[in-house]
């Protein structure tokens, strides 16, 4: 481009894309990428705007995947710091909903005075299937067919071809084998061998099963970064944006699309390469945005990650709020080490304070504790086990501008008093029901985990006169048969959990090394949790008797019919929570502990009312890894409930 050239203008650019869209079938899929380079500078605007960007196209009907993704290299950020926008739509109509919005418009325009150089545009529509085949000396990676025409792309017709096919499958399979026992020292091209054997089968299954199959990838590989991602990056050519990262959280959300298709980029692609958006307009971004550093979480040192996700302003505490106290830092007593946590799959920006006033109410002859915050119609967020209120800390202050956000802690748990009760869950009920009638709680939305989700419904299905609408994440939604309770490791060791009684092997594991607390919060929380977040889950728990609560809870979960009296509670309020009418939000990650995928798919087919939301990566202590996101989503649904 010659220097005294002025690069087009954005409304321009808008007018070819508009021009190239309305020259394609109304149904076609279609996908961007845009590659910006941002001034080092302007990096927190950046990503103020493109976070606004993400949160209102995600909302949009047909956006299968929207993702940022943030280039980390060595050598520091001289030539302005890369991004990815990645986005793909189930047809180019609904892709037009987000071209023609004006919070893109708005993006569009404030992103030219943030960048150093040329975006780079590109469309991929038209795509077919596409299989891989092993390449020889010169021959081509992979090629397109369509399915009408592709016989003889694999030899041909007729009986004899036929049978001789499938007599030497288990042949080539056999030196394939034999060929990656002779790859044993070189794992990049094993691993390479198996993608494209992968890709060949995918390319022989019907629509139907290709699309089970991917889903079925896609959660394997985003198990497989969360667990094993800390340890390398890996570099697979056989991506379609070679240096990228492979972000699976993200494609997952095409698990509430239709069945999505492989793609390529069609011949007659639209590319802006050469083409940098104008500054006709002055920029909408505000100057006074956090520096980058401060939005910025850990990366790796070189490769790509996830854009960061800058949370919103927080509210100021309650100006009655006293400081809190800072949990003891004393020796702790004896227990196991506290075990390293998965790889993060955490948002940046994750408090570690808890600034809310105590409150305390008498109950059934106890003091339980409670945190308030904000006025009008209650919002009661009950949690689960190990943890309090505590827990809740990061998500209030989405949801008090909105309504009286009531955080209890359980009986025996937090600063609640413990009393000498068996903390049998029928107990944990009837202090829950006495808890709302002594504070006199009125229109209740309920927030709710773990444990406490199962409280939670058994309340709301026994008094719905009194229920506004319940959200609710990581929940027991109905009892479990054994082989459908959670993922086979945790199914092992909850096992271990509820064996022998007072003295027994879980009692060990609970009780005397206080396992719940050291190993299996930091391994669920999805992040490494700071030495003070730590010190306020154990702070509830430092002496054996007050792990009796905790020990308690495994042992009264519904699995495989025990204990009988919750496993028909858990029944009765499951039953009635799929023919209520009451409005629902469930909140669901990749991979989940207790909503794996089979029952987030259980509760939309069968949960009436229910609306659901995927939040992207996490375990099971959602609250520590996507607080910002559960905060925003359930705020959004809460002000657009019936009146």
């Amino acid at each position: 481009m010659a220097q005294d050239q002025q690069p087009p203008s954005i409304d321009q650019v808008r007018a070819q894309v508009s021009q190239m869209l309305d020259s394609l079938p109304a149904q076609v899929p279609i996908a961007a990428t845009v590659l910006f380079k941002v001034n080092p500078q302007k990096e927190g605007i950046f990503l103020q705007n493109a976070n606004a960007l993400t949160e209102a196209t995600r909302r949009l009907p047909g956006c299968n995947v929207f993702a940022f993704h943030k280039a980390v290299k060595a050598g520091g950020p001289s030539e302005g710091i890369e991004y990815l926008i990645y986005e793909d739509w189930q047809t180019r109509d609904l892709f037009r909903t987000q071209w023609d919005s004006q919070h893109l418009q708005r993006f569009q325009h404030s992103v030219g005075d943030l960048i150093v150089a040329p975006p780079d545009l590109r469309f991929y529509y038209g795509w077919r299937e596409y299989r891989t085949d092993i390449p020889g000396q010169g021959q081509e990676r992979g090629r397109y067919t369509d399915r009408q025409n592709s016989s003889s792309g694999y030899g041909g017709h007729g009986g004899g071809n036929s049978y001789a096919s499938m007599l030497s499958f288990p042949y080539a399979m056999s030196l394939f084998g034999l060929q990656q026992v002779a790859n044993i020292f070189n794992p990049d091209k094993a691993a390479q061998s198996f993608e494209n054997l992968a890709r060949a089968t995918e390319g022989e299954l019907s629509v139907p099963l290709r699309a089970a199959f991917q889903l079925g990838d896609a959660v394997q590989k985003a198990a497989y970064n969360m667990t094993f991602g800390a340890f390398g990056n890996r570099n697979n050519s056989s991506e379609p944006f070679r240096g990228w990262s492979n972000m699976a959280a993200d494609m997952m959300q095409r698990t509430t699309a239709a069945a999505a298709q492989p793609f390529t980029p069609a011949p007659q692609d639209f590319s802006t390469q050469q083409q940098s958006y104008g500054r006709n307009e002055p920029s909408t971004a505000r100057q006074n945005a956090p520096s980058a550093a401060a939005q910025t979480q850990a990366q790796p040192a070189s490769g790509w990650g996830p854009m960061p996700w800058p949370a919103p302003t927080m509210p100021d505490p309650p100006q009655a709020a006293a400081p809190a106290q800072a949990p003891p830092s004393s020796s702790q007593p004896a227990s196991a080490p506290a075990s390293a946590p998965s790889p993060s799959m955490a948002e940046p920006n994750i408090s570690p304070d808890y600034p809310y006033a105590p409150h305390y109410v008498d109950v059934l002859g106890s003091r339980m504790h409670y945190i308030e915050q904000g006025s009008g119609s209650t919002i009661l967020l009950l949690h689960g086990n190990p943890s309090w209120s505590y827990i809740w800390r990061n998500i209030i202050p989405y949801l008090s501008p909105l309504g009286r956000c009531i955080a209890p802690d359980l009986i025996g748990f937090g600063r609640s008093d413990k009393p000498q009760i068996e903390y049998l869950w029928r107990d944990h009920a009837r202090y829950v029901k006495a808890f709302i009638e002594a504070l006199d709680l009125r229109d209740i939305t309920l927030v709710l985990h773990d444990q406490g989700s199962g409280l939670g419904f058994h309340y709301a299905m026994h008094h719905q006169e009194n229920i506004n609408a319940i959200a609710f994440f990581e929940a027991i939604v109905r009892p479990y048969p054994w082989d459908k309770f959670s993922t086979p490791e945790f199914r092992e060791i909850f096992r271990k959990f509820r064996t022998g009684g007072v003295g027994g092997e879980g009692w060990q594991m609970i009780v005397e090394q206080n396992m719940f607390i050291e190993q299996l919060l930091p391994q669920a929380a999805g992040r490494q949790l700071s030495e003070k977040e730590m010190n306020y889950y154990r702070e509830p728990f430092r002496t054996r008797e007050s792990r009796f609560p905790i020990w308690q809870f495994p042992r009264q979960t519904p699995i495989g019919g025990e204990p009988r009296d919750v496993w028909e509670a858990v029944s009765e309020y499951s039953e009635r929570l799929q023919r209520s009418e009451i409005p629902k939000l469930m909140l669901y990650a990749t991979p989940g502990a207790l909503l794996t995928q089979e029952h987030v798919t259980w509760c939309q087919q069968n949960i009436n009312n229910l609306q659901s939301v995927f939040i992207g990566p996490g375990l099971h202590f959602l609250q520590e890894s996507s607080p910002h996101r559960i905060g925003r989503e359930i705020a959004a649904w809460y002000r657009n409930l019936p009146r």
